[in-house]
């Protein structure tokens, strides 16, 4: 069967502009076993899609839930805006190194990396895009009868391009190395990482940081210009009313005014997604 891409995700209240949303049960395996137990030909995909932003808006923060299935091998590409690949389960064959939960690789504007090759128990990721209208980017030509592509994304929907001259030499591997490779970066989620999708003086750029919090902490109620996400990577809190676990989403648009939050007795690590700098504001 063909992907599984949900963006009508559970919203529920915590405050005007402010919703808890969650990323669906099953890590890498999938919502009830459903990456785990598929008979797709190349190993099953399952996602879920939040945005950033509203429909109306010229561009926002894509964020995609991705699943897939083990040992499935899918080949170099690029995208055309500035990208971050962040390993929640499993494991990822990336280039040529090997992520695992915590792991993040940091990719500009169409710069190919890949291939992606995942591990032995499959795995689950998100791939951060900076500007949703810039997402789709490409495959070289020669990966038109590529099979992980035709079974699972479908050849008519993606763009086969010859590879422009600074790409030409990776046509002729299957791997593209990180170390040495200009424009992507490697880094680690380790409660004080902050990673700028965007050039660190752009006041439109994207920015991915995470923090930990000790057991009781507080934070005082407030409000920034622009949309941010906070994901419940390990831990508990409490936001106003509104108890938040491992895998549950804070989602605010700009200006609405969080409640003050109060961390749980075994602490919590919270990985912070912005969709410009202002987001950080105040």
């Amino acid at each position: 069967m063909p992907p599984i891409v949900f963006t009508n995700n559970l919203a529920e209240p915590v405050a005007p502009g402010v919703v808890r949303s969650r990323l669906e049960p099953g890590g890498k395996d999938g919502p009830g076993g459903a990456v785990r137990d598929s008979d797709q030909p190349g190993g099953a995909l399952w996602s879920q899609a939040f945005f950033l932003g509203r429909p109306a808006d010229e561009w926002r923060m894509l964020i995609p839930d991705i699943r897939m299935a083990p040992n499935q091998v899918w080949p170099l590409h690029w995208h055309d805006c500035w990208t971050a690949v962040v390993v929640l389960d499993g494991s990822l064959l990336m280039g040529d190194w090997w992520m695992g939960p915590g792991d993040v690789l940091i990719a500009e504007p169409g710069v190919e990396y890949g291939l992606l090759l995942n591990g032995p128990k499959g795995c689950e990721l998100l791939e951060i895009f900076a500007r949703d209208i810039l997402s789709p980017g490409g495959y070289g030509a020669e990966y038109r009868d590529h099979p992980t592509l035709r079974y699972l994304k479908g050849l008519d929907s993606i763009e086969f391009v010859s590879r422009p001259p600074r790409l030409v030499e990776n046509g002729k591997r299957q791997i593209v190395p990180i170390d040495g490779t200009p424009g992507l970066t490697k880094g680690r989620l380790n409660g004080d990482a902050h990673f700028d999708l965007g050039e660190p003086d752009d006041p439109e750029r994207g920015i991915v940081f995470d923090r930990r919090l000790v057991a009781g902490a507080e934070l005082p109620a407030v409000a920034v210009p622009d949309w941010r996400a906070t994901l419940v990577l390990d831990g508990s809190m409490t936001v106003g009313d509104v108890e938040f676990a491992t895998n549950d989403m804070l989602l605010v648009e700009p200006e609405a005014k969080v409640p003050s939050i109060t961390v749980g007795a075994g602490g919590v690590h919270l990985l912070d997604l912005a969709r410009t700098a202002a987001a950080l504001a105040r």
